[in-house]
């Protein structure tokens, strides 16, 4: 998905609507002339949005699109070797990178669609 011709700032991802309750959904966004991957997941009312990027090999996590959870939907899980990160902060509980954590990336909710906010030039 574009961002649109904006190299910055604030980004429409979707309708909120459009991810459930335990669930993620992954978006490209075109910035600078780089695709940059991020995704967001829902945990109640709250919306947890990271770049797509595992610290430990710099991999996507979903293994499948839009899957980020493990089996049991409790934790975030990196498809390439399997560590366990936190929802609500991101950071690694175990695994090859534990001590590391996703890199947060900040999101509004406004008129029930979610957009990210990316950092200026």
């Amino acid at each position: 998905m574009s961002g649109g011709p904006r190299e910055s700032g604030e980004r429409r991802l979707c309708a909120l609507e459009e991810i459930a309750d335990g669930r993620g959904r992954g978006f490209e966004l075109e910035v600078e002339g780089r695709v940059l991957r991020l995704f967001a997941v829902r945990r109640g009312g709250a919306v947890y949005a990271y770049w797509n990027r595992c610290p430990h090999r710099g991999t996507p996590l979903d293994w499948i699109s839009d899957e980020f959870f493990d089996h049991e939907g409790r934790h975030l899980v990196c498809s390439t070797h399997g560590a366990i990160f936190l929802v609500e902060d991101g950071s690694c509980l175990a695994g090859p990178c534990a001590g590391d954590a996703l890199i947060p990336v900040e999101t509004v909710v406004r008129e029930g669609a979610l957009y990210a906010r990316l950092p200026g030039p």
